[in-house]
Order: C-alpha cells, then sequence, then structure tokens
C-alpha cells in the first residue's frame, strides 16, 4: 500500500493553510497586552487571554500535562489520515483536528497556556486552531451521520 499520495499532499496543504493562519493571528493578537479587550462589537469581541485548561478553558491548569498528550493525539489522527485518505470528509476532518491540535500545542510550548481571542455572546472564547478542531469533528459527525442513513437505507431496500 503506498502511504504518501496525492491525498496526503492536500491534507498538508490544508494543514499548513490552517497552521500559518492561527500562528499569525495569535502573534497579532499577542502583540497587545493580557486581558485586553482589542475590539468589541454588539455580541461580537476580540480580547486577548490564556487558556491552560482544554477547550473553551475546561479543567484549567493542566498546560503542563497536555504538553505530553497532545503529540500521542496528533499522532493518532495522523495515522487515521493515512488510513482513511480517500474518504474527502474524513481527510478533511483529520486534517483539520491535526492543524488546531498543533496550533495549540505550539502555544503551549511558548507559554503559559493557549492564546484565546476570538469572542461570540456567552460562548467562551477561542482561536483559529480551536475552531479547526469543532469544525474537523462536526465533519467526522457528519460522515458518520452518512454512513448511518446509507447503512439504514440498505437495510430496507433487501
Amino acid at each position: 500500500m503506498k502511504y504518501i499520495t496525492k491525498n496526503i499532499y492536500h491534507a498538508i496543504l490544508i494543514i499548513s493553510i490552517v497552521l500559518i493562519i492561527d500562528q499569525i493571528t495569535k502573534v497579532y493578537i499577542s502583540s497587545y497586552e493580557l486581558h485586553k479587550t482589542i475590539y468589541e462589537f454588539s455580541f461580537f469581541k476580540i480580547k486577548y487571554v490564556l487558556n491552560t485548561g482544554v477547550a473553551f478553558s475546561i479543567v484549567e491548569g493542566i498546560n503542563d500535562l497536555l504538553k505530553f498528550v497532545i503529540p500521542f493525539a496528533v499522532l493518532i489522527l495522523f495515522v487515521l489520515l493515512i488510513n482513511y485518505q480517500k474518504n474527502i470528509l474524513l481527510k478533511y476532518a483529520f486534517s483539520l483536528q491535526i492543524a488546531g491540535a498543533i496550533g495549540n500545542f505550539i502555544d503551549r510550548l511558548h507559554k503559559p497556556g493557549v492564546i484565546d481571542f476570538i469572542g461570540v455572546g456567552w460562548w467562551p472564547l477561542f482561536n483559529i486552531a480551536d475552531s479547526s478542531i469543532v469544525i474537523g469533528l462536526a465533519l467526522l459527525i457528519l460522515d458518520s451521520l452518512i454512513k448511518i442513513k446509507n447503512d439504514n437505507g440498505l437495510k430496507y431496500k433487501k
């Protein structure tokens, strides 16, 4: 089996683009003072904070533990990406999750937490990497729903 195909190159391009956008936005935001609200309009705001927990500041203060866990998660996602590279939805799902995990991992290596800055309504602050992970998870769920629908359709056609 050939592991490195055009599908993988395309996935690496997606990962690279998301990582570049994520890191550029974080460099820009970190040029401001910590906890400073940079922009606010109606239900949308840009505010620089550091998140030492996981998604949406859940379980604060585990930054050091996550420095060891995230590389294993990324490795597993890469294996899944290679195994499911011909499935377009899964290729995008795993690529986006890998990009988000690496983007936040970079923060954890250089700062005491992840730079979060996008605020929408009452939702906790997040960043481009977080958005990438969530979109990747949504695609994973969509792929599962499509498979369930197709499997149920096959059952009824018999």
